[in-house]
């Protein structure tokens, strides 16, 4: 993701220029960042904490950055409201890096993004040098306020199946990825330390502090039997993924084997579906998932990225997330040809919701151009 950020900068500006004059500003730029993160942090979800922020905030991008959090602003309203404000133009070379890179911390933020993800995207536009040091500045920041984790085991089958789950790392990795960071954490809460530290050496040093967050506030708000639940769903996702040897002996089958359908996800499937999620209106997915049971989002949670899992469970009550969960653990496995089904589903249930009570013959739905382009290049799938 660093990388991409850095790459679409220098395309559009050329590396950044060593000069006194750029070098302060560049401090000033990152100074500005890191209050960013530690305000994020502080605030969470208080949207009053973050409007008297902004009301304090002298720089014009920095304000209406504050402001739009503070708001509850769709990610895709915040390119917009950039715009409408002066502080953007269309033409991509008229504006500066700095309040591009607002921009992108802002939406990345309205995506539900962690803010340690967020600061690392936001300091990749102060060249790569900064990006570099400021990824270091926030591991050792980490290590000072991460919380500290104490023994609390809770039976379960991913406890007691830990150690032998954890001998195939790359297999654990995968699902990781699949399950997301929030049902991850909650099915780690109930693990030994021990395998804790095991788990967190794999996702990296950012990822293991995320994850040490997580697991720590799972266990403030789950109770045991919850725990017990998410770590079912979590060795059931496990179960699925082909271990390096299955994945070995699928290269020798031959014959008629050979020529059947494969269950491995697709991966442009999975990118699509993703997008129109995080691209939706939050009331819009919200209504679109009321219309949906449980099953069914329990279907549409293995279409979509770990990302798009964060935000279609924020828009979920807990008792219906344990319900969900329960459901994936009863799921069988699925060809790529009910994946597509499944998601084609969801898009037909989301342009429903788009579409008014009483749509007059020849009026188009009020849907933006590019979540319309998704939804039909879905839909076209076969």
């Amino acid at each position: 993701m660093l990388i991409e950020r850095l790459a679409k900068m220098y395309v559009q500006w050329g590396a950044p220029k060593q000069s006194i004059e750029s070098d302060r500003r560049r401090n000033r730029q990152i100074q500005a960042v890191r209050e960013f993160l530690e305000i994020i942090q502080k605030t969470g979800e208080n949207r009053k904490e973050l409007f008297e922020v902004s009301q304090q905030s002298k720089r014009k991008a920095t304000k209406l950055s504050y402001l739009l959090l503070a708001s509850d602003t769709e990610p895709a309203a915040v390119r917009d409201s950039f715009l409408r404000s002066g502080l953007l133009f269309k033409g991509q070379q008229n504006n500066k890096p700095e309040l591009l890179m607002w921009l992108a911390g802002t939406e990345a933020c309205a995506r539900g993004i962690h803010p340690y993800i967020v600061f690392l995207i936001m300091s990749a536009y102060s060249g790569l040098e900064a990006a570099n040091s400021e990824f270091l500045w926030l591991r050792e920041r980490s290590k000072l306020q991460n919380a500290k984790l104490t023994e609390y085991i809770v039976p379960g089958d991913l406890t007691d199946n830990i150690e032998e789950a954890l001998s195939e790392p790359l297999r654990f990795k995968r699902t990781i990825r699949i399950a997301g960071m929030p049902l991850a954490a909650s099915a780690f809460a109930g693990c030994s330390l021990y395998y804790i530290e095991q788990i967190l050496a794999l996702v990296g040093p950012i990822g293991s502090f995320i994850l040490t967050e997580m697991i720590a506030a799972a266990r403030k708000r789950l109770i045991s039997d919850e725990i017990c639940t998410a770590q079912q769903a979590f060795l059931d996702l496990y179960s699925r993924q082909e271990s390096e040897s299955s994945t070995l002996d699928k290269g020798l089958m031959t014959g008629m084997e050979a020529f059947e359908e494969s269950s491995q996800p697709d991966p442009d499937l999975i990118r699509t579906t993703t997008d129109i999620i995080m691209s939706a209106e939050a009331k819009i997915l919200k209504a679109t998932l009321s219309s949906m049971s449980d099953n069914e989002i329990a279907s549409l949670l293995r279409c979509i990225e770990p990302i798009a899992h964060e935000r279609l469970l924020s828009l979920i009550s807990q008792g219906r997330q344990r319900r969900i969960l329960t459901a994936i653990q009863h799921t069988d496995n699925v060809t790529g040809e009910k994946m597509l089904r499944d998601a084609q589903l969801f898009a037909q249930k989301l342009l429903s919701s788009y579409a008014p009570r009483n749509l007059r013959p020849g009026e188009t739905l009020k849907i933006p151009e590019l979540l319309r382009n998704l939804i039909s290049s879905l839909l076209g799938r076969e």
